[in-house]
């Protein structure tokens, strides 16, 4: 199979769950698809690393696989789902860790903010601050400290600032064909092509 058709195969596999399970919502005025292609925007208006954008696009995909596995979300029996772990899970057979451990993290960057920032604290919705509570709630100072120590820190954050953004009830951005050449282009089959290129 050439390497580009390759490539293709790998993002709608990735991209199924949106396709399948995007128009659910989790307590929020917007469906996942329309919270995941938000996201992604306003990390482009951002100015985002290419890496970064593409992994707000994905970040909550943990979600979706959930609703295909179980029919009903976690969630809904107050239960935490862990969709940050599945969804890295997921997304590690098909990108590389520089979209996958921003996504694993997101939800560590949303309780370090809760427990590090009040004025995250009065912004946060209140379906997301509900879901909160079943992620962990606060966290203490050492769990701070050693998540500010991670290397991915920084991107974690970035990818909860455009989470808690990416919540907009009609407003209107770019449909997921806008990001899909440049998925295949961050798949780990290309990116491997490249390095031994």
């Amino acid at each position: 199979m050439r390497l580009r058709t390759l490539a293709r195969k790998k993002v709608d596999e990735a991209l199924a769950p949106f396709r399948e399970f995007g128009h659910m919502n989790l307590g929020e005025d917007i469906t996942q698809m329309q919270h995941a292609l938000q996201c992604a925007w306003f990390a482009e208006q951002d100015d985002a690393p290419e890496y970064i954008i593409l992994a707000a696009l994905l970040h909550d995909v943990g979600h979706l696989i959930t609703w295909q596995e179980r029919e009903v979300h976690p969630e809904e029996h107050l239960e935490n789902g862990y969709h940050e772990k599945v969804g890295a899970q997921f997304l590690a057979k098909y990108f590389d860790d520089d979209i996958v451990k921003p996504v694993r993290l997101h939800v560590a960057a949303k309780r370090y903010l809760f427990s590090a920032d009040l004025s995250y604290r009065e912004k946060l919705s209140t379906a997301s601050e509900e879901s909160l509570m079943l992620q962990g709630g606060f966290m203490d100072e050492s769990t701070c400290r050693a998540f500010e120590s991670s290397p991915w820190f920084q991107d974690a954050l970035l990818i909860r600032k455009y989470d808690e953004l990416g919540k907009q009830a009609n407003l209107v951005v770019p449909d997921l064909s806008h990001y899909h050449e440049r998925l295949i282009q961050h798949t780990r089959v290309v990116k491997e092509r490249q390095q031994y290129a």
